[in-house]
């Protein structure tokens, strides 16, 4: 019966959806992705992905975080632009909650203040793809599969950094290969992209500092590790930065703490001389206001006219 009604049957309708090359330098889109590995335990974990891919040359980017928080989107987002050597016009995305806390009555974006002042620092206009249009996004979204299929299959890696060394390898032979749509390499178009020029450091050097409150026993915690700083810091706010495999603490301008990275969880890193002098100071950073006593001698007596004068009363 099915048979016989299917060639009475109307063709299934598939609506026709209009393909956009964008022009050089114009575009890039970014997601994230999870991803499965096995730790040391046997266990299945997932690592996030973020993943940017420039419209016009398809050059990617990927590299692997701890979050998926707004400071280590931003740090990525600088990473990429690094590699790539500018910034493009504008960078799609969907609605992920990183960067877009809801929409407005107007349907228009609401943008996490942090990424809305990073991106009009250095002229990058966000805009979000349409709900239910996966290619307004397709280019970054079959990236993410092409990382999860093509990869991580079978790697092997001790830590992030590793994983993310490798990840740079990978991006710089894919991006050599003759891509399946355009015909060309993406680092072949990659020069044609006419980005705009990555800003001098200290223009988004802030964007790189996380805040942090320091514990009261002089620790830091940076993804999922505690990192020492003198112990006078203990209950003030810093700030983070990682650069090159080395975790800053920031206090007032000045670096107070700097280590290597650790990427074991939970591992906690001293400082040197962390605790120096902090048994005779008796735990105060600074010496406490104390009560004194002084002679009769030393306290004056005044007349309650002067008082009265002071603030005016009875003129």
């Amino acid at each position: 019966m099915k048979d016989y009604v299917k060639n009475f049957r109307p063709p299934k309708h598939i609506p026709a959806v209009l393909r956009y090359e964008t022009k050089p330098g114009e575009y890039a889109q970014v997601d994230w992705g999870l991803c499965d590995y096995v730790d040391l335990d046997g266990n299945v974990r997932k690592v996030p992905v973020f993943v940017m891919v420039l419209g016009y040359s398809r050059a990617t980017y990927i590299e692997f975080t701890k979050r998926c928080d707004i400071y280590s989107f931003l740090r990525c987002l600088i990473h990429a632009f690094e590699y790539f050597g500018g910034i493009p016009k504008v960078m799609l995305t969907d609605q992920m909650k990183t960067v877009v806390l809801g929409m407005g009555d107007d349907r228009k974006p609401r943008w996490h203040p942090l990424f809305a002042d990073f991106a009009a620092a250095i002229g990058l206009v966000p805009k979000v793809c349409k709900v239910r249009r996966p290619e307004t996004k397709g280019k970054v979204e079959r990236g993410v599969q092409y990382v999860k299929n093509n990869f991580l299959p079978g790697k092997r890696f001790v830590d992030l950094q590793d994983l993310n060394q490798q990840a740079l390898h990978w991006c710089e032979r894919i991006n050599r290969r003759i891509h399946g749509t355009t015909g060309e390499r993406p680092i072949d178009r990659l020069r044609e992209e006419n980005l705009s020029p990555i800003p001098s450091a200290e223009r988004w050097e802030k964007y790189l500092h996380e805040p942090r409150q320091v514990s009261r026993d002089g620790f830091v915690s940076y993804d999922g590790v505690r990192y020492g700083v003198p112990w006078r810091y203990s209950g003030r706010e810093v700030t983070v930065r990682e650069v090159n495999g080395w975790v800053e603490i920031w206090a007032d301008g000045t670096c107070i703490a700097r280590h290597q990275k650790a990427y074991r969880s939970r591992a906690t890193v001293f400082c040197e001389n962390q605790y120096a002098g902090l048994s005779t100071a008796q735990g105060y950073a600074y010496p406490r206001p104390q009560a004194r006593q002084i002679s009769s001698q030393q306290v004056e007596v005044r007349s309650l006219d002067v008082y009265e004068q002071l603030t005016g009363v009875g003129a």
